[in-house]
């Protein structure tokens, strides 16, 4: 798929967009879901089972806006195995979504998401932080 990394049987709507697909990595049963949007100027890995749902947006660069001129920075994004990236959620560079994750829709997710939480609103919070390790 246009120089993407395949592993086993992922799945890409034909409306997903991806910028840079040499640069997407999916794993086998990964979803990226209609009209979601893989903005890969860095890396993005999509792990076994995870779904990218409609119109989620992963969004690996960024400037530096210390700088005059600023320059692009990117950082890679990872969905871990079985998570779920909700409806119009937007995912920024180097975050990583934990294994079976929860990111509700429309949620804007600045920072790592540990495995089995759930985390919503803008920016993103857990919901079930008894889960969250220290």
């Amino acid at each position: 798929m246009f120089g993407a990394t395949l592993h086993g049987r992922p799945f890409v709507h034909q409306r997903a967009r991806i910028t840079h697909p040499w640069r997407l990595t999916l794993h086998d049963r990964a979803c990226l879901g209609d009209s979601a949007v893989a903005y890969t100027l860095g890396p993005v890995v999509l792990e076994a089972g995870c779904t990218v749902a409609q119109e989620a947006y992963l969004c690996t660069g960024t400037h530096d806006f210390a700088h005059a001129d600023m320059p692009l920075l990117t950082e890679p994004i990872t969905v871990g195995a079985n998570a779920f990236i909700g409806l119009r959620a937007i995912v920024l560079p180097g975050v990583h979504v934990g294994e079976q994750a929860v990111v509700g829709t429309g949620a804007v997710v600045t920072r790592n998401v540990p495995a089995r939480c759930t985390v919503a609103g803008n920016p993103a919070r857990p919901l079930n932080p008894k889960t969250v390790s220290p």
